[in-house]
């Protein structure tokens, strides 16, 4: 039933839809509840998807106001990617629904998790009125994805026309780097509250190109890896970010729990030794040294 409602939205059959979405209510009076969480599942690429998105892309504006209007759905809904009905509408150009989502209240700043934004997407597809439309409403025009900014995906794409509306608009190709790896970090660390780690390490790669001598970037992407397990790249980050600041205790501990993943605990231990020589009132530098010496014996004596 749900599955169908989603299909009835993408292909614009408002008349089905609506028998659809009685059906799903059964008469209990709460059809815009019902009707908003209903989502897509197990398809990977359209995981958390709704029937605002699917409206979207299906082009129907009769469809889109039924929802928006009779159903007052939120025209902000985000999928488990963080894309929104507008994502939809501009990756297929459709400039009449971007037009009415906007005057109706759809945010033409809302980022996806990889940090991609509805003018990223018009930039690199080369949708120029689309492009003016988003600004006109007052999309900020330096937006910072892992990809670059959308000036940056015109230019990849080879996409001169949107290229030049956003130079028009005082895009800054050569955005400072302090604000550029601020957004970076903020990308990385809404990421990783969500456990995309894998995101969250590509932010900090970008923010590491810009300033690769900060340790802290190092420390939060070899978190990242081993989240994900991989202890084998979370060690070169460790030890590199131990390398930059030798006088960092966390920087010992991080190594620790990388050497840990790895069942190296010889070494744990020596960089657990280092930690609480820079601090040795760390309480948890010292509890960490117990377990790693604790492991260590226990490998020995098997």
């Amino acid at each position: 039933m749900e599955f169908k409602l989603i299909q009835a939205a993408f292909n614009g059959d408002l008349r089905r839809f609506k028998r659809l979405a009685k059906m799903l209510d059964m008469g209990r009076g709460r059809l815009a509840k019902f009707v908003g969480e209903v989502r897509v599942e197990g398809v990977p690429q359209l995981e958390g998807v709704g029937v605002m998105h699917a409206a979207a892309a299906s082009g129907s504006l009769a469809m889109c106001t039924y929802l928006v209007e009779t159903l007052q759905l939120d025209v902000n809904d985000v999928s488990n990617k963080g894309s929104t009905a507008l994502f939809n509408a501009v990756e297929l150009g459709n400039l009449d629904i971007i037009k009415y989502l906007l005057d109706h209240g759809a945010d033409p700043d809302h980022a996806m998790i990889c940090g991609l934004t509805p003018l990223h997407c018009a930039a690199g597809f080369g949708h120029c009125a689309i492009v003016k439309e988003l600004l006109a409403k007052g999309a900020y025009v330096d937006p910072v994805s892992v990809y670059g900014t959308p000036l940056h995906i015109a230019a990849l794409e080879g996409k001169d026309n949107t290229l030049k509306i956003l130079l028009d608009h005082d895009a800054d190709d050569k955005v400072v780097n302090g604000s550029k790896i601020a957004e970076l970090k903020s990308l990385a660390s809404r990421a990783a509250q969500i456990k995309d780690y894998l995101s969250a390490a590509e932010f900090y790669s970008k923010a590491i190109d810009l300033d690769p001598d900060d340790a802290t970037l190092l420390s939060n992407r070899s978190l990242c890896w081993l989240h994900m397990g991989d202890g084998d790249k979370a060690l070169p980050d460790a030890h590199e970010c131990r390398k930059k600041r030798p006088d960092w205790p966390k920087a010992c501990y991080r190594q620790r729990t990388v050497l840990m993943l790895l069942k190296d605990y010889r070494r744990a231990c020596e960089a657990l030794f280092d930690g609480l020589k820079l601090d040795p009132e760390n309480a948890e530098i010292e509890d960490a040294l117990r377990e790693a010496f604790k492991s260590l014996r226990i490998s020995q004596s098997t």
